[in-house]
């Protein structure tokens, strides 16, 4: 294929945004439980659950209802969602009793039990999490619980000093919601000028909650603060290149990610880190290019088709060493449109090669797109018809000088002919 002109004239998939979903795999060991599971599901559809067996005789209700958040807590990270649905319905449960009891003493006149921060974190954490649990057919109720998580948490934060060891997952859960709710919000296609000067101060706000929720982490563990820092970076680039805070939301959740990002130290050989800030930053730039892929014109020509190679080509030298399979995919996509991009052919068809050699490697690891999948097959058919026509010319080649050999010969014995009638 090198040299050929043809190669420049072939469709390639444009601004592709495959994205393979992971999905955790649910798991149960079937042990017997520690604690006493009570099924009194009351009007709000949450269980009464009492731990028998890991709490001090002298516990209180608070640490009674920490010892159940953190059990549903394990559950959740365990993989154990539909374990943890029924400690998260206890948890929120508990919480809704302990509030009547304490409006109820206080109305009464007598001693009430103290509401700490703690109990907020864990009533809004509780209720965060449960939505994130809520079946696709109940989006309603997940809406519902999202509201009631933020203003359990903001309570937290009201009551809180800010130097509690839960004070950043108080943050961090704010800001979640804060997008969430945003997404929903900026879904409205209609919505008014003013609705979207809100969402902007809304966004604004979201960010402050991530910044406080880093920094209080980092005054109690400046690693974890690190890696809670990528997390939340790759989190907040997927929101943005879904573009569903539009345009405008969309380039302020970019300039968040790319300031944290710049702010981390250059990673090192020995940082566990460095492949995955490399990782970051060179995603960072391509979801910076499909911008500008977004707004090719009818001709299918790139308004800044200078700026786009620029971004591209520091992708992939952020790429060089790639390995894990979300790495692998981001190489190949952003060398298959950088080739889309070249004039030359034999450039162009170097390109797509490396791509392809990367998106086998996904493939071989998981799932790959139909999309990405279909340019594989389509580059490798027309490879096997190139060289099927090579053949075939070379076949046709050899035919004619046979050809010419024999009319050499005939010609020859004609004259031949000729010269012995001469002589005659």
């Amino acid at each position: 294929m090198p040299g050929n002109s043809e190669t420049q004239k072939k469709k390639r998939p444009m601004g592709l945004k495959a994205r393979a979903a992971s999905s955790k795999k649910q798991k149960s060991d079937g042990a017997e439980l520690t604690e006493q599971v009570v099924n009194d599901f009351d009007e709000e559809n949450t269980a009464t659950i009492m731990l028998k067996n890991d709490l001090e005789e002298d516990a209180n209700e608070m640490d009674e209802l920490e010892g159940i958040f953190d059990s549903a807590m394990e559950e959740l990270s365990g993989g154990d969602s539909e374990r943890a649905i029924t400690l998260l319905r206890g948890t929120i449960h508990e919480c809704d009793r302990i509030l009547r009891v304490h409006d109820r003493d206080v109305e009464a006149g007598v001693e009430a039990i103290e509401i700490e921060p703690r109990f907020y974190y864990i009533y809004g954490t509780a209720l965060f999490s449960i939505s994130e649990l809520s079946a696709p057919e109940l989006e309603d109720q997940k809406w519902e619980y999202l509201e009631l998580s933020q203003h359990r948490l903001e309570q937290a934060k009201e009551a809180m000093t800010g130097k509690e060891p839960f004070a950043w997952r108080v943050y961090d859960g704010l800001a979640k919601i804060g997008l969430d709710l945003l997404s929903r919000e900026m879904s409205d296609e209609e919505a008014t000028e003013e609705a979207t000067e809100e969402a902007a101060l809304k966004l604004a706000a979201t960010t402050t909650n991530f910044d406080s929720a880093l920094v209080a982490l980092a005054s109690i563990d400046a690693e974890q603060a690190k890696s809670e820092t990528l997390s939340v970076v790759e989190m907040v680039q997927s929101l943005a290149d879904s573009s569903c805070l539009g345009e405008a939301g969309s380039a302020k959740l970019m300039d968040w990610t790319e300031a944290k990002l710049a702010a981390l130290p250059e990673p090192t050989a020995e940082d566990e880190h460095a492949a995955e800030i490399r990782y970051l930053r060179a995603r960072a730039l391509w979801i910076r290019a499909s911008v500008l892929l977004g707004q090719m014109d009818e001709t299918d020509e790139i308004p800044d088709k200078d700026a786009f190679q620029r971004l591209l080509n520091e992708a992939c030298d952020l790429l060089v060493e790639a390995e894990t399979r979300e790495a692998l995919l981001l190489r190949g996509e952003v060398q298959l449109n950088l080739g889309n991009t070249q004039e030359d052919g034999d450039e162009q068809d170097r390109l797509y090669r490396l791509a392809i050699k990367d998106f086998k490697l996904v493939k071989a690891n998981g799932e790959l797109s139909e999309e990405l999948t279909q340019f594989i097959e389509d580059f490798e058919q027309d490879d096997n018809d190139e060289d099927a026509s090579d053949d075939d010319n070379g076949d046709s080649g050899e035919d004619a000088s046979d050809v010419n050999d024999d009319d050499g010969e005939v010609a020859s014995n004609d004259d031949s002919d000729e010269e012995m009638e001469e002589d005659e």
